[in-house]
């Protein structure tokens, strides 16, 4: 039902009108100042692609949404037919543009061509653009909405804006197309990023510009009203300066003559054009009514008023003899000057003196005033206003520079301050209308060119790259679904080969586990040489094939990526010691000199993995042995001053069989030696240099042979450790010493009881046996169930749990005891996982579901018996 309403001609024309008047509104918002230009009209090409896809006779909902957009855009156009005649021009642009791509590119057909693209473009762009720029801008000159000299600017403007709304929202629009999603939506990547990206640098520019362009006209505009306002100002004070060098100059003589009252006024005259009269009234106090003026400048332009009663006006009566009261200059509202020879609104200054006694007059005319304003801004884009503001609540116009045009005047810019005229307060106020501006509307018209032309090529690039990687982006796909499927088996096949190498790991280790156990219970009974001799091989036997499963298992970890280097403190010269430690015994047996160098600036604490680099050093140190029947073996380790990548460097010489040279880069191969009659007479599996070679690259280093037949070799590994800290060297009493305390009497154990949780019998057995001299109280159970079941019934002090059992295994036994323990309340018991799991992960595991130490079979008596007497130990000393 929903989905055939969607088709519906009339749900897809309201569609369209929405989608064009939502988005017209957002093309209003994004009008460049003075306001002229629309950066780009997006209902535009929104409307081109509609059409394109749901067909040209939706064209009522453009209509429709452009009437709208212009009718509240043109509020102040009475007349509706205007907005309707743009809406009608602009849909018809629309339908153009849907008709001649439809029969260029025989729409919705691929665009494969860089010609069919661009064309695209062009027709989307700027063809439908000239059409509807020329309607639009044409009906609003024959309403006389513009004047002639404009409609250049405006026709740029209105096409730039459809055009780039076009070229931009035609393409991203089709990319939301289900007739052609197959082309348009793969494109959306490689078209609708960049071309977003294009537009928002555009906006960001236009933003920019905008507001640097706002900032500079602002700063502009505040520096040249503050100029107006020093100009008036300055202006006024020497008019009050004319009356005050007057009023000194009657001072200055016990009479003044009419000749040289004409001589003197006319000098300050001069310099003051807007300035009407400068006149002389005499005040006889036995006329105290009668203020008749006596002398006046220019007499030729003044010649009505002369020897007139200035005092017969009641207003001009009470100003009189306020300033002769005050004897301060006096300022007059503004008033028609109708007693003069040419009448015209202006203002008096009266300023009284004291001898002779009378006051002078100055007359200002206001058109004078707003003559040299003109002259001082001499910009048809600003306005001046100057209000008499004496009293606040009749505020009074003096001088207004605009008053033809006032009603088609708005102030983008406003700046006002008061100026005090005597007794009364001024306001002087300065606006600006940016669209009178000159040269703005052509500056912003470059910058829209500019962005059509910058547009037009990126979407043309674009859209030509997208469809030559698209082409072969199809050509390549088979073939890589090809190797992704290749990559999936060799993934599987890899994940497999791990898989085997852990279980045959753990079904070898399991009897493994039992050989090596009894072998070392065996060797406890009383036996006589030969037998000795047997079972010394037996051990000597098991312990190889468990050294050979260890390098299995390690290669195949490596390999699967599973392998993970520790992160912790390590010291070097320690770890040395203690690796030396471990091999001369049997150096000593075979008469080789095991010698150590540790150099002292290497004596820190280092950052590492001591597990690997024990590992990889003992690797060395016993291919050393192995090869070496007599001389010596030699470990270095010191600063890296060699070309091998890291900070340190170790060393391990001997004076063995050497190697040739041409066998020298095998030697790091999985399962190479050599010669293949080494296997046969010193034995190994041929995988210790190859692990060991991978583990130094993993800690970011590097490892060399150096060797020659018959004369030895020298292995050296480098390491790249972060330096912590130098070892703080601590003098121990010989009471400290490390080495336990001999008490003279043997610790006594405390018993525990022990479930031992196997489901092979002889593993149960070999534990039995393990701890049949101790005075620890064993319980067995076969599975995880059994298990469960009885640490339910019975408090245990250790739980010895293998993890892979019939029925229920190890992880789930754990997991069930600890869910009761915390249920009921119980105090956890000890579980150690006692399995033939040796994987890292696998170590993990067992550790997060409960168990508190994991143990890898095959486990000796005597580690076994460590541990347990530790746990004893901490038992006892809880009690």
């Amino acid at each position: 039902m929903f989905h055939r309403l969607l088709k519906t001609w009339a749900f897809q024309t309201f569609l369209i009108f929405v989608l064009y008047y939502l988005t017209g509104r957002l093309g209003l918002l994004l009008a460049l100042p003075p306001g002229y230009a629309s950066l780009v009209w997006p209902p535009f090409g929104i409307s081109i692609a509609a059409l394109l896809l749901f067909g040209v006779n939706r064209w009522p909902g453009v209509l429709i949404g452009a009437f709208l957009v212009n009718a509240r855009h043109l509020e102040s156009i009475s007349n509706l037919l205007l907005p309707l005649g743009i809406s009608a021009g602009n849909t018809l642009s629309v339908i153009i543009a849907a008709l001649l791509i439809r029969r260029f590119l025989h729409f919705p057909k691929r665009f494969y061509l860089e010609r069919e693209v661009i064309l695209f473009l062009f027709l989307s762009g700027p063809v439908a653009a000239l059409f509807s720029a020329g309607w639009g801008v044409g009906l609003l000159y024959f309403n006389d909405l513009l004047s002639q000299k404009n409609i250049l600017m405006n026709w740029i403007h209105w096409f730039v804006g459809d055009a780039i709304g076009g070229l931009i929202f035609a393409p991203l629009a089709l990319m939301f197309s289900t007739q052609s999603r197959r082309y348009w939506l793969k494109s959306v990547t490689k078209v609708l990023v960049p071309v977003c990206v294009a537009f928002a640098l555009i906006l960001s520019a236009s933003q920019y510009l905008t507001h640097s362009e706002q900032e500079k006209q602002a700063g502009e505009f505040t520096r040249k009203a503050e100029f107006t306002f020093n100009v008036l100002e300055k202006d006024f004070n020497g008019n009050i300066d004319m009356l005050i060098s007057l009023k000194s100059f009657f001072d200055s003589s016990t009479t003044v003559t009419r000749q040289e009252f004409r001589e003197f006024a006319t000098t300050l005259h001069s310099r003051r054009p807007e300035v009407q009269a400068l006149a002389w009234i005499p005040y006889d106090r036995t006329q105290p009514e009668k203020f008749r003026i006596e002398y006046i400048e220019p007499s030729a332009l003044n010649s009505k008023i002369l020897g007139y009663d200035f005092g017969t006006h009641p207003d001009r009566n009470a100003l009189l003899k306020k300033a002769l009261d005050k004897k301060r200059i006096i300022t007059s509202s503004p008033l028609e000057l109708n007693e003069f020879n040419h009448p015209a609104r202006g203002i008096y200054l009266f300023l009284a003196i004291g001898r002779p006694e009378g006051v002078l007059l100055e007359v200002l005319r206001l058109d004078g005033i707003l003559r040299d304003l003109t002259d001082v801004l001499n910009d048809p884009s600003y306005r001046v206003l100057i209000e008499d503001v004496t009293n606040t609540s009749a505020r009074e116009l003096m001088v207004d520079t605009l008053t033809d045009t006032a009603n088609d005047f708005h102030a983008d810019f406003k700046w006002s301050s008061h100026l005090e005229v005597g007794d009364r307060q001024w306001e002087i106020t300065v606006q600006q209308d940016t669209s009178l501006r000159q040269g703005s509307a052509f500056n912003a018209a470059v910058f829209l060119l500019t962005s059509l032309i910058f547009v037009f090529l990126i979407c043309a690039l674009l859209l030509t790259i997208a469809n030559r990687i698209i082409t072969v982006e199809e050509i390549v796909d088979e073939k890589t679904q090809h190797l992704i499927d290749l990559n999936v088996q060799l993934k599987k096949a890899s994940e497999t080969k791990s898989e085997f190498l852990a279980n045959m790991s753990h079904e070898i280790r399991t009897p493994l586990n039992v050989i090596v156990g009894m072998s070392d219970l065996l060797e406890e009974s009383p036996l006589n040489d030969d037998q000795k001799h047997y079972v010394e091989i037996s051990k000597k036997a098991g312990h190889n094939l468990l050294s050979i499963i260890n390098d299995i298992l390690d290669i195949s970890k490596i390999e699967a990526g599973l392998v993970t280097l520790e992160k912790t403190e390590v010291d070097l010269h320690s770890l040395v010691a203690d690796i030396t430690e471990m091999f001369e015994l049997k150096a000593r047996e075979k008469n080789l000199e095991l010698t150590v160098y540790l150099s002292e600036d290497t004596h820190s604490i280092f950052m590492g993995d001591p597990t690997r680099i024990r590992q990889v050093l003992s690797n060395l140190i016993s291919n050393s042995l192995k090869f070496t029947t007599d001389g010596s073996i030699r470990v270095e380790l010191m600063k890296n001053q060699t070309e091998l990548d890291g900070n340190l460097i170790f060393h391990v010489s001997d004076t063995g069989i050497g190697i040739p040279r041409d066998k020298i880069p095998q030697l790091f191969q999985p399962f190479t030696q050599a010669d293949s009659t080494i296997t046969r007479k010193f034995g190994g599996t041929g995988l210790g240099l190859s692990i060991s070679k991978r583990l130094v690259k993993m800690m970011n280093g590097d490892i060399t042979i150096e060797s020659e037949l018959h004369r030895g070799s020298r292995f050296s590994f480098s390491l790249e450790l972060p330096w912590l800290r130098d070892v703080q060297e601590e003098m121990q009493s010989p009471s400290e010493d490390s080495g336990p305390a001999s008490t003279g009497t043997p610790t006594t154990l405390e018993p525990l009881s022990i479930l031992i949780v196997d489901d092979t019998d002889d593993n149960r057995l070999l534990i039995k046996a393990y701890l049949k001299n101790t005075p620890h109280q064993i319980t067995e159970a076969s599975n995880g169930r059994q298990a469960l079941e009885l640490a339910q019934k019975q408090r245990f002090d250790l739980i010895l749990m293998d993890m892979q059992m019939p029925v229920m295994d190890g992880f789930t036994a754990t997991q069930k005891i600890r869910k009761w323990e915390q249920e009921h309340k119980q105090p956890p018991t000890t579980i150690w996982a006692l399995t033939a799991f040796a994987l890292k992960n696998e170590i993990d595991r067992s550790l997060s579901v409960g168990c508190n130490l994991h143990l890898i079979k095959p486990l000796r008596k005597a580690d076994l018996l460590n541990h347990i007497q530790k746990l004893s130990e901490e038992r006892h000393q809880s009690r």
